[in-house]
């Protein structure tokens, strides 16, 4: 421990040496610098035996701690600074051993990071939407195959790219893999977060745009399992189409084939009307059947009337034509108007002379008109050699048909 008299010494020393190292800018010799350290270390050491210094002594003491302090961050930048502390293992009240460097100056897009964190914030508060909106459409109703995997990727990357993003430990997770890619330097980690919330929200976004596309693909496989009689299946794929896209016009009426088919006629009825809305021909044509078959026969006419009148329904197909005919025939004929009725269904048996429905009724006709019976028998084989017992207007014709012949 240096005596008392070593104290006035101590103090030239390190104002001396101090001056010598403010000078000398960013050259700073780090021999200089270790022994201005040590120096300091000894006038705290005596400062704490002898007290307070007379004056004149404080003085340069107090400058030589300025010029110190001025130079402070470009001390710490020595390569040896840290070591120095690390070996001599300073007390904290030591604070010439406590500098830090000094932090780079951000750059130019350093100083908007502020500005790329928002912007992701926004962008992933918009993908959230879009998600929401998404994944109840393929959870509704139970799921399919696809349909899971599709949650689970939408779950997948919204929990990668929000956890990333806007929690502390997602942040560092990050942090510590883009550390290891020294491609990527520090200053463009934030707008490399920015740049995966874009992403994730362009992929969001097409994936939205791409659920009609989906949706038909969903109304297919309903088509092919409603021909091959699976009507459970069949529905479960029409539904799932819907809310993939409420719009799909022709879902709609496929739909409402299977719930005639179920016999739940109200139900059948409600979606012949949205696909009506889409005018589609056979949704106006299966309407007004359904209508008459629900005893209101007068709200047929004028649905097929809407077809007839149509510039192109010469160009509608054929057997869609003759279902027109035969449905306003049977609607004319249930209102008891027999001449009308008379003109639809043959009509009718001119376009498809094989077809039972407009025989059945035909021969419905001529016994309200009290024809030859001859004419009417004729008219009764063909109903009961072609007519098809699983739909239950067919059926209930066949009744009477055998009825008629006394069976």
């Amino acid at each position: 421990m240096p005596n008392s008299d070593s104290l006035p010494q101590l103090a030239i020393q390190y104002q001396t040496l101090t001056e010598t190292l403010h000078q000398a800018g960013d050259n700073l010799s780090a021999e200089t610098v270790l022994e201005t350290l040590l120096i300091r270390d000894q006038i705290a050491a005596q400062l704490v035996e002898e007290g307070v210094p007379r004056a004149n002594l404080a003085q340069r003491i107090s400058s030589g701690d300025q010029h110190l302090n001025e130079i402070g961050e470009r001390v710490a930048a020595l390569p040896s600074y840290a070591q120095w502390r690390t070996s001599l293992k300073p007390p904290e009240t030591a604070w010439w051993w406590q500098f830090q460097p000094a932090k780079p100056s951000p750059t130019f897009t350093e100083q908007y990071d502020w500005l790329w964190t928002g912007l992701a914030i926004t962008c992933l508060t918009i993908s959230l939407s879009v998600v929401a909106d998404i994944t109840p459409r393929f959870l509704t109703g139970g799921s399919d195959a696809f349909s899971a995997l599709a949650v689970m990727a939408q779950a997948v990357l919204t929990l990668l790219t929000t956890s990333s993003i806007l929690t502390k430990t997602g942040q560092e997770a990050i942090r510590r893999m883009l550390n290891s890619v020294t491609i990527i330097p520090k200053r463009w980690w934030h707008e490399l977060g920015l740049g995966a919330s874009i992403l994730f929200l362009v992929v969001m976004i097409l994936f939205r745009f791409s659920l009609p596309t989906i949706a038909l693909s969903y109304n297919d496989r309903g088509y092919d399992d409603y021909e091959q009689g699976q009507l459970t299946s069949a529905q479960y794929n029409y539904e799932r189409a819907l809310k993939l896209n409420p719009d799909l016009i022709v879902t709609h009426y496929n739909l409402a084939l299977i719930y005639e088919d179920l016999n739940d006629l109200e139900t059948a009825q409600a979606e012949y009307e949205i696909a009506m809305q889409g005018n589609l021909d056979t949704a106006y044509n299966n309407l007004a059947r359904l209508y008459i078959l629900q005893g209101q026969p007068d709200k047929a006419p004028p649905l097929l009337w809407q077809q007839l009148k149509k510039p192109n329904f010469n160009q509608l197909e054929r057997s869609v034509q003759y279902n027109i005919h035969k449905n306003l025939g049977w609607a004319r004929l249930e209102q008891g108007r027999h001449d009308e009725a008379t003109t639809a269904l043959n009509d009718a048996l001119i376009l498809e002379p094989n077809q039972a429905p407009a025989h059945c009724l035909m021969a419905q006709l001529l016994m309200a008109q009290e024809a030859e019976t001859a004419q009417i028998e004729t008219h009764w084989e063909a109903c009961l050699q072609d007519a098809d017992p699983t739909y239950p207007d067919e059926d209930m014709w066949m009744g009477l048909a055998r009825e008629f012949y006394g069976e």
